[in-house]
Protein backbone atom coordinates (compact mmCIF):
# COMPACT_ATOMS: atom_id res chain seq x y z
CA UNK A 1 0.00 0.00 0.00
CA UNK A 2 1.13 3.55 -0.66
CA UNK A 3 3.04 5.33 2.07
CA UNK A 4 2.30 8.88 0.86
CA UNK A 5 -0.90 10.62 1.78
CA UNK A 6 -2.26 13.61 -0.09
CA UNK A 7 -5.00 15.77 1.36
CA UNK A 8 -8.50 14.31 1.09
CA UNK A 9 -9.94 17.66 0.05
CA UNK A 10 -7.97 17.74 -3.24
CA UNK A 11 -10.90 16.28 -5.17
CA UNK A 12 -12.97 19.33 -4.26
CA UNK A 13 -10.79 21.47 -6.54
CA UNK A 14 -12.47 21.78 -9.92
CA UNK A 15 -10.85 24.70 -11.70
CA UNK A 16 -7.68 24.25 -13.75
CA UNK A 17 -6.06 27.19 -11.94
CA UNK A 18 -6.68 25.66 -8.49
CA UNK A 19 -5.47 22.24 -9.63
CA UNK A 20 -2.33 23.84 -11.14
CA UNK A 21 -1.68 25.69 -7.87
CA UNK A 22 -2.17 22.58 -5.70
CA UNK A 23 0.09 20.44 -7.89
CA UNK A 24 2.80 23.11 -7.69
CA UNK A 25 2.31 23.44 -3.92
CA UNK A 26 2.47 19.67 -3.34
CA UNK A 27 4.85 18.77 -6.19
CA UNK A 28 7.09 16.61 -3.96
CA UNK A 29 4.12 14.71 -2.56
CA UNK A 30 2.66 14.14 -6.04
CA UNK A 31 6.08 12.97 -7.23
CA UNK A 32 6.35 10.41 -4.47
CA UNK A 33 2.77 9.23 -4.95
CA UNK A 34 2.98 8.92 -8.75
CA UNK A 35 6.34 7.12 -8.77
CA UNK A 36 5.18 4.73 -5.99
CA UNK A 37 2.10 3.92 -8.05
CA UNK A 38 4.21 3.49 -11.21
CA UNK A 39 6.35 0.96 -9.32
CA UNK A 40 3.22 -0.90 -8.18
CA UNK A 41 1.31 -0.78 -11.46
CA UNK A 42 4.19 -1.04 -13.94
CA UNK A 43 2.95 1.86 -16.05
CA UNK A 44 1.11 4.90 -14.76
CA UNK A 45 -1.33 6.97 -16.78
CA UNK A 46 -4.17 9.31 -15.86
CA UNK A 47 -6.77 6.55 -15.76
CA UNK A 48 -4.65 4.29 -13.52
CA UNK A 49 -3.75 7.25 -11.31
CA UNK A 50 -7.43 8.00 -10.73
CA UNK A 51 -8.19 4.31 -10.15
CA UNK A 52 -5.33 3.62 -7.73
CA UNK A 53 -5.08 6.92 -5.87
CA UNK A 54 -8.70 8.02 -5.74
CA UNK A 55 -7.76 11.49 -7.01
CA UNK A 56 -8.96 13.08 -10.23
CA UNK A 57 -6.93 12.40 -13.35
CA UNK A 58 -6.62 16.19 -13.76
CA UNK A 59 -3.99 16.14 -11.00
CA UNK A 60 -1.91 13.53 -12.85
CA UNK A 61 -2.21 15.40 -16.13
CA UNK A 62 -1.21 18.69 -14.50
CA UNK A 63 1.69 17.02 -12.69
CA UNK A 64 3.01 15.57 -15.95
CA UNK A 65 2.58 18.92 -17.68
CA UNK A 66 4.54 20.72 -14.93
CA UNK A 67 7.21 18.00 -14.89
CA UNK A 68 7.69 18.16 -18.66
CA UNK A 69 7.68 21.95 -18.56
CA UNK A 70 10.27 22.02 -15.82
CA UNK A 71 12.71 19.81 -17.73
CA UNK A 72 11.94 21.17 -21.19
CA UNK A 73 12.64 24.71 -20.03
CA UNK A 74 15.87 23.72 -18.33
CA UNK A 75 17.37 21.85 -21.28
CA UNK A 76 15.82 23.03 -24.53
CA UNK A 77 16.93 25.85 -26.71
CA UNK A 78 14.79 28.47 -28.41
CA UNK A 79 12.53 26.97 -31.07
CA UNK A 80 13.19 23.38 -30.08
CA UNK A 81 10.07 21.22 -29.76
CA UNK A 82 9.38 19.67 -26.40
CA UNK A 83 10.50 16.09 -26.02
CA UNK A 84 7.98 13.25 -26.31
CA UNK A 85 10.17 10.99 -24.17
CA UNK A 86 11.95 11.99 -20.99
CA UNK A 87 14.21 9.74 -18.97
CA UNK A 88 13.80 10.39 -15.27
CA UNK A 89 15.45 9.27 -12.08
CA UNK A 90 13.61 9.27 -8.78
CA UNK A 91 14.68 7.71 -5.51
CA UNK A 92 17.51 5.78 -7.19
CA UNK A 93 15.31 4.25 -9.91
CA UNK A 94 14.97 5.10 -13.59
CA UNK A 95 11.67 5.86 -15.31
CA UNK A 96 10.55 6.93 -18.74
CA UNK A 97 7.86 9.54 -19.32
CA UNK A 98 6.26 9.16 -22.74
CA UNK A 99 3.80 11.48 -24.42
CA UNK A 100 1.67 9.48 -26.85
CA UNK A 101 0.87 12.17 -29.38
CA UNK A 102 1.98 15.47 -30.79
CA UNK A 103 -0.27 17.84 -28.85
CA UNK A 104 0.26 19.05 -25.29
CA UNK A 105 -3.01 17.32 -24.33
CA UNK A 106 -1.83 13.90 -25.57
CA UNK A 107 -1.87 11.11 -22.94
CA UNK A 108 1.30 10.77 -20.88
CA UNK A 109 2.56 7.61 -19.20
CA UNK A 110 5.29 7.10 -16.63
CA UNK A 111 6.85 3.66 -16.33
CA UNK A 112 9.83 2.10 -14.60
CA UNK A 113 12.76 1.79 -17.03
CA UNK A 114 15.33 -0.96 -16.66
CA UNK A 115 16.97 -0.79 -20.09
CA UNK A 116 20.03 1.11 -21.17
CA UNK A 117 19.32 4.81 -21.57
CA UNK A 118 20.59 6.03 -24.95
CA UNK A 119 23.82 8.01 -24.51
CA UNK A 120 22.40 11.08 -26.29
CA UNK A 121 19.58 11.31 -23.73
CA UNK A 122 19.68 13.31 -20.51
CA UNK A 123 18.45 11.68 -17.31
CA UNK A 124 16.42 14.24 -15.38
CA UNK A 125 16.48 14.09 -11.58
CA UNK A 126 12.95 14.54 -10.22
CA UNK A 127 14.16 14.88 -6.62
CA UNK A 128 16.36 17.85 -7.60
CA UNK A 129 13.37 19.37 -9.40
CA UNK A 130 11.30 19.01 -6.21
CA UNK A 131 14.01 20.76 -4.18
CA UNK A 132 14.37 23.54 -6.72
CA UNK A 133 10.61 24.14 -6.75
CA UNK A 134 10.49 24.14 -2.95
CA UNK A 135 13.22 26.81 -2.78
CA UNK A 136 11.43 28.91 -5.40
CA UNK A 137 8.23 28.84 -3.31
CA UNK A 138 9.92 29.98 -0.08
Amino acid sequence: MSKVTLSDDLNSYNSKALIRTKVKEFFSEFSTKIFELADEAGTMNSKKFEELSGYKSDFYNEYCSQLKGFFDSSTSSFGKKSSKTLYLTYNGKNYVLTQQGITEKAPVSIAPFTGVIPSKETVHDVEKACLKLRFQQE
